[in-house]
């Protein structure tokens, strides 16, 4: 049987959108279009990723795969190739370059399909000439892939010849409104590019059998429709253990004055765990670099004081810095609001400098309990949906 291998980002992998009315695509793009013509699908697409830049790369796969096994390639980047905000026309043409380079020394006949990216609305783009924070625009992006794909002889499917996401239909279109197509779009895309790809194959490809594999093989697992009963069984993988995903913070709120000092260094340790939590998971899923938080002051006890308030206002600026250094990270990382697209704005707490330990320096301690709450669930979330493949 024919083999079909797609390197792409998460709309190949499946995403549909952010919520529990949008969960992974069942069947993905690529085992469909694996169903239209015949083919045995080894997906390896991953979320968040892009041809040379970020965690899991094409450049980063293609040394844990054998080009000349496959029959059939599929590439699907471009979204985050423009969406990140630091990937170069000039990475970007690079990374390609990597992609011909092995298929070449591969040996390989495969059939490859560059398909180009579907219209994205994220980083507030209004056409497809709007320019993301580096300059690059959609349409450099995918005149890139089309310019390399007609130099090496590969075949390119253009969305812009005949949109199936348009400024006019892509809320209903878009599972999150901005950038991954619901199931039914994903479906559809996956029927355009398998009749594309019957109608230009000319089969000079060969269908070598396989040989062992030198990575790992990460593949979709083929859901029969239960209403088609008629259809042959497919075998399926084996159950993947749950994501361990990351337990939001909860901080104490300041109930009684005298016991201020517990109070904010109880908090302070429980927010530089969470931090420190954050950028362990931040490493070992985007390769980013090690971190670590540190506790920088010692309380002076409970008693009302002039070095028990000073201790209240450098704590909080501390962690204001800290959360805001997290914010960053995440925000270069693209670990941003999925449905806008727009960065995390920084935190800004209240100075806790007033003299009187009054109610007022009560509320105002307890305020920053919540915004430090709020700003740091928030990253969680989005990061949670990251570790879902979302």
């Amino acid at each position: 049987m024919a083999k079909l291998l797609c390197l792409g980002d998460s709309i190949m992998w499946g995403v549909t959108g952010f919520d529990a009315a949008h969960p992974r695509a069942n069947p993905t793009i690529p085992y469909k279009i694996g169903q239209l013509i015949g083919a045995q699908t080894d997906n390896r697409a991953v979320s968040a990723t892009s041809v040379n830049d970020g965690g899991q790369s094409m450049v980063d796969l293609l040394p844990t795969v054998n080009l000349a096994d496959y029959d059939y390639i599929l590439l699907g980047y471009g979204a985050n190739d423009w969406g990140l905000n630091r990937e170069t026309l000039d990475a970007l043409k690079a990374g390609l370059e990597i992609f011909s380079s092995m298929y070449t020394a591969s040996g390989s006949t495969a059939y490859v399909l560059a398909d180009l990216m579907i219209e994205s609305f994220i980083n507030n783009a209004t056409s497809l000439d709007s320019p993301n924070k580096i300059g690059v625009t959609q349409n450099q992006v995918m005149d890139t892939f089309k310019d390399w794909a007609t130099e090496h002889g590969y075949y390119c499917y253009d969305w812009r010849q005949n949109p199936i996401v348009t400024p006019q239909n892509y809320k209903t279109r878009l599972g999150d409104g901005c950038l991954h197509p619901d199931f039914d779009t994903q479906m559809e895309m996956a029927t355009r590019l398998a009749d594309y790809i019957k109608s230009t194959d000319k089969g000079s490809h060969s269908h070598p059998q396989p040989t062992q594999p030198t990575g790992p093989q990460p593949t979709d697992s083929p859901i029969i429709n239960p209403t088609s009963p008629t259809e042959p069984e497919q075998p399926t993988q084996p159950t993947q253990p749950p994501v361990k995903l990351i337990d939001s913070i909860k901080l104490d709120r300041l109930s009684d004055l005298f016991g201020i000092g517990t109070n904010v260094s109880t908090g302070v340790d429980r927010v530089i765990a969470k931090l420190n939590e954050l950028y362990k998971t931040l490493e070992t899923v985007m390769g980013t670099e090690h971190q670590v938080v540190q506790k920088t002051l010692t309380m002076p006890g409970d008693e009302l004081s002039r070095p028990v308030r000073n201790y209240v206002l450098l704590s909080f600026q501390h962690l204001q810095s800290a959360i805001n250094d997290l914010i960053r990270v995440c925000n270069g990382n693209w670990i941003v609001d999925p449905v806008s697209g727009d960065p995390t704005p920084m935190l800004e707490l209240e100075r806790v400098d007033r003299l009187a330990t009054d109610h007022y320096y009560q509320d105002t301690v307890n305020a920053n309990w919540q915004m430090i709450e709020g700003a740091i669930n928030k990253e969680i979330k989005y990061l949670n949906q990251v570790l879902k493949g979302e």
